[in-house]
C-alpha cells in the first residue's frame, strides 16, 4: 500500500496566493502606465490585421513568429488594461504549474508505476525554491512578454517525458519552438536519447503551430510570406554571424554571446545614464577581431553543448527527479546559447533549484558529497542573482555586475552543480516504454 503524501501546512499555500495578488496589483499598475510588453505589440497586431509587413521594418521588426501574435490577440481584444491583467493572470497560472511540476517530480525518485513512495520536500524546502525563483517569475509577469509560456512548454515536455510519453513531449517542444526558437535545442536531447517518437512530435508541433494553425487565421500565402520574412530577419543573420549591435552587447543581456562580447570586443557595456553613469562604460579585457571573436563564441558554445551531452547522455527516461535535472540543463543551455537572454528570461529557475534542494535538504538527499555540491550551487547562484538587485550593490554597482555577466555566472553555477550530480549519481534509469521511443 503506497505511503500517503503528507498534507502541507496552510501557510505554504498562502505564500503563492499572496505573491499572485501582489503580482496582479503591480501588473495593473504597469498596464495603466502602458508599460506592459503586451501593449507594446499593439502596432504589430494592427499591421498583421491590415495585411502590412511586421518584419524587416524600422530598426528591427517583430521578433517572433506570427503564432505569438495570434496567441496574444484574445487578450488584447479585452482592452488594454483588462487584457494586460488577464495576460498576467494567465502567466501566473503557468508559473505555478511549472513550479508545481518541478516540486512534484523531484519527490519521485523512481519511475511512475514502480510502486515506490513519493518523498516530498519539506514546507521550508518548498518555500526556499519559491523564494529564490519568484523574483524572476514576477519580473516576467510584470514585463508582459512570452517567456513564461515558453518555459511552461518546456516544463510540460519534461513532465510528459518523465511519464514515458515522448510523442507528447515532442509536441510541447514543437509549440515552444514556434513561440521562441531556443526550445529547438531539445532536438539534440531527443536525438542522443534515440527517441524517434519525440523527434516526430517536434516535427508535428512545428508543422501545426508554425504553418497550419496560423494559415487558418491568416491564409496560407500570407503566413508563408511572414515566416520567410521572419527567417530573413532573425535566423539568417544569426547563422551568418551578423555584426554585434546594442541588443547583443547591452549589460542587461545575460547570454553567453553578450557576456563574451562585452569582455572581448571594443563595445559599450553600460550606456551613459547620468548621474548614475556620466558616460558610456566599457569593461573589455581585449578587443578581438570579428573573426577571432566568432571563433571564441563558437568554441564556448560547442563546449557548453558537450557538457550538456555529458549530463544527459544516459539512455532511457530515468526517474522523474532525474528528468528535472536533465531538463534543467537543457533549459539553462537554451538561455546561454540564445542571442538575447535578459534576467526575466530565466523563468525555469525553479527546476534546477528544486533539483538541487532535493539533493541538499530532501528526505533522501544522497551522499554528503552530493549535498555539498547541491548546497554550493544554491548559495553561489543566490549570491550572483542577488548582485543584480540595486538594493545590494546600488544602481551603478548592479549595472556593472550585470555587465560582467553575474546572472550568467549564477546560471552556470546551477548548470555545473546539476551536471555533476547527474554525472555522478545514476538515479533509477529505465528504457523508454516498448513502442514509445
Amino acid at each position: 500500500m503506497p505511503t500517503p503524501v503528507p498534507r502541507r501546512p496552510a501557510w505554504v499555500l498562502a505564500l503563492p496566493i499572496a505573491l499572485s495578488l501582489l503580482a496582479l496589483i503591480q501588473a495593473r499598475h504597469r498596464a495603466l502606465k502602458g508599460r506592459s510588453a503586451l501593449l507594446r505589440w499593439i502596432p504589430a497586431q494592427e499591421a498583421l490585421a491590415a495585411g502590412e509587413p511586421i518584419y524587416e521594418v524600422g530598426e528591427e521588426g517583430y521578433p517572433t513568429l506570427p503564432v505569438t501574435l495570434l496567441l496574444m490577440r484574445p487578450f488584447l481584444a479585452a482592452g488594454e488594461v483588462s487584457g494586460a491583467l488577464l495576460w498576467a493572470a494567465f502567466k501566473l497560472a503557468l508559473c505555478w504549474a511549472l513550479v508545481g511540476a518541478a516540486l512534484r517530480m523531484v519527490s519521485e525518485r523512481a519511475p511512475p508505476g514502480s510502486g515506490a513512495p513519493r518523498e516530498p520536500l519539506s514546507p521550508w524546502a518548498v518555500t526556499l525554491v519559491v523564494f529564490l525563483s519568484f523574483r524572476v517569475l514576477l519580473s516576467d509577469v510584470l514585463h508582459g512578454n512570452l517567456n513564461i509560456p515558453v518555459g511552461a512548454t518546456i516544463a510540460a515536455a519534461g513532465f510528459a517525458w518523465s511519464r514515458g510519453r515522448p510523442l507528447t513531449a515532442g509536441l510541447w517542444i514543437g509549440l515552444g519552438s514556434a513561440l521562441k526558437v531556443t526550445p529547438a535545442l531539445a532536438l539534440f536531447f531527443f536525438a542522443w536519447k534515440k527517441s524517434p517518437r519525440a523527434l516526430l512530435g517536434v516535427a508535428l508541433g512545428l508543422t501545426l503551430f508554425v504553418l497550419l494553425l496560423p494559415a487558418l487565421a491568416l491564409g496560407w500565402e500570407r503566413n508563408l510570406e511572414l515566416v520567410g520574412a521572419w527567417t530573413r530577419q532573425m535566423v539568417l543573420p544569426f547563422l551568418s554571424g551578423r555584426e554585434l549591435g546594442e541588443f547583443q552587447t547591452l549589460h542587461t543581456n545575460q547570454s553567453l554571446l553578450a557576456v563574451l562580447a562585452r569582455l572581448f570586443t571594443d563595445t559599450v557595456a553600460v550606456p551613459a545614464r547620468p548621474p548614475v553613469h556620466p558616460g558610456d562604460v566599457s569593461i573589455g579585457l581585449s578587443a578581438l577581431a570579428p573573426g577571432a571573436f566568432r571563433a571564441l563564441h563558437l568554441g564556448a558554445s560547442l563546449l557548453l553543448l558537450g557538457l550538456l551531452w555529458l549530463g544527459t547522455r544516459r539512455r532511457g527516461v530515468g526517474s522523474p527527479r532525474r528528468v528535472v535535472g536533465e531538463f534543467s540543463l537543457l533549459a539553462l543551455a537554451m538561455l546561454f546559447l540564445s542571442e538575447r537572454s535578459w534576467k526575466h528570461h530565466y523563468v525555469l529557475l525553479a527546476w534546477p533549484l528544486a533539483y538541487l534542494v532535493s539533493h541538499a535538504v530532501g528526505p533522501a538527499g544522497g551522499s554528503p558529497w552530493g549535498r555539498r555540491v547541491a548546497r554550493a550551487g544554491i548559495v553561489w547562484s543566490a549570491l550572483c542573482f542577488g548582485a543584480t538587485g540595486s538594493g545590494f550593490l546600488g544602481d551603478a554597482g548592479s549595472d556593472l555586475a550585470e555587465a560582467w555577466g553575474v546572472f550568467l555566472w549564477g546560471g552556470l553555477g546551477l548548470f555545473a552543480s546539476c551536471g555533476l550530480l547527474l554525472h555522478k549519481r545514476s538515479e533509477s534509469s529505465v528504457p523508454l516504454p516498448s513502442g514509445g521511443a
